[in-house]
């Protein structure tokens, strides 16, 4: 699990399976799974938190800061808590990452955080392919506090790719 990221007033977790993701080498296919888990955060606000929606951009590609060079292979599907839907939408147009947007299924297209509403984007069978190092997904969300307007704010999670078979850079 890494540090988490914040937008105030929501709080990002990312845990990495497995724990340490290491890069694949000819003949050792590696794949990850991302889950990056939303929630309130209770030291930015203390009123629920409305969201419209959630984008993470993932580096993809053949670039020196990419995941993987097979965005087409990652599966996303997400967690929520009972009666909560979202709709994910998986978009490769660009040549240097891959956009996941994440809205909120209801009449309203919004979602609440309170104290116990969570969220979890689980992007899964990654291919490994990126190159060693620090790797950055790009998270966007709109949100609004209280009965105050919807804002977009963004935030970066971090990760790091080690390189076969000693787990150093």
């Amino acid at each position: 699990m890494t540090e988490p990221a914040v937008t105030a007033p929501l709080r990002y977790m990312l845990t990495t399976f497995p724990p340490v993701l290491t890069q694949a080498a000819p003949g050792s296919p590696r794949q990850g799974r991302l889950e990056i888990t939303v929630t309130r955060d209770p030291e930015a606000v203390r009123t629920n938190a409305g969201c419209r929606g959630i984008t993470v951009e993932v580096p993809t590609g053949n670039g020196p800061k990419a995941l993987t060079n097979r965005p087409d292979r990652i599966d996303a599907t997400y967690a929520a808590p009972r009666g909560r839907t979202w709709h994910i939408r998986k978009s490769t147009s660009h040549s240097d990452r891959t956009v996941f947007v994440c809205t909120p299924e209801n009449p309203r297209h919004e979602a609440a955080f309170d104290d116990t509403a969570t969220f979890t984007l689980i992007l899964d069978r990654i291919p490994l392919t990126g190159p060693p190092g620090t790797v950055t997904l790009r998270i966007t969300d709109e949100t609004a506090t209280g009965s105050g307007t919807y804002t977009r704010r963004g935030t970066d999670l971090p990760l790091t790719l080690r390189r076969e078979p000693d787990g150093r850079f």
